[in-house]
């Protein structure tokens, strides 16, 4: 009776080994008959597409803010510099140019990792989006741009905001024959 038990043993243990062994090779065919695919790219052949509509033209100077960024902890503890760069994308010379820096504008208020925290943008009205001071630029040619670094005392536990659509003022001067 040992003897059949032990036989009984063997056969199942070869029956699994086959059917690794016929399972592995399966697999390994089925990756040579149907390989996988690593990239696709689209090029897109359609020339007839219509273009972008052209960027209006501007007659006389137009002030853009293109870059804002906040370096914390600068000049020193308790402060940070705000770095904003405004570029003339107009057909003449910008002069006299202001624009007013908010550094707490367009923040949002609570905290995002806590789920039942209230999380609210501030009022544009509300003391801590009207903190700021307006910032004197040089004039600026078509086509230039320049950086200015005004310098903030921190509020705690505020983050920063992207100064988002900034009040920029300046003249245009016109172009002389």
């Amino acid at each position: 009776m040992r003897w059949l038990i032990v036989t009984f043993w063997i056969f199942v243990g070869g029956m699994l080994l086959w059917q690794f062994y016929s399972y592995n090779q399966g697999v390994a065919q089925d990756a040579v008959t149907n390989p996988q695919q690593v990239h696709f790219y689209f090029y897109n052949t359609n020339t007839t597409q219509a273009t972008a509509p052209a960027a209006p033209a501007h007659d006389g100077a137009n002030v853009q803010q293109s870059a804002y960024s906040v370096a914390d902890n600068t000049p020193g503890a308790g402060s940070f510099t705000a770095h904003v760069t405004l570029k003339n994308v107009g057909n003449a010379k910008a002069t006299a140019i202001e624009i007013w820096v908010r550094p707490y504008r367009g923040v949002s208020l609570g905290d995002e990792d806590v789920g039942n925290t209230n999380i609210q943008p501030i009022d544009d009205n509300s003391p801590l989006a009207q903190y700021g001071e307006w910032v004197n630029f040089p004039d600026l040619a078509p086509g230039e741009s320049a950086t200015q670094t005004p310098v903030f005392t921190t509020k705690a536990g505020i983050p920063f905001g992207t100064n988002i659509t900034p009040q920029i003022v300046f003249k245009s001067e016109k172009a002389k024959p």
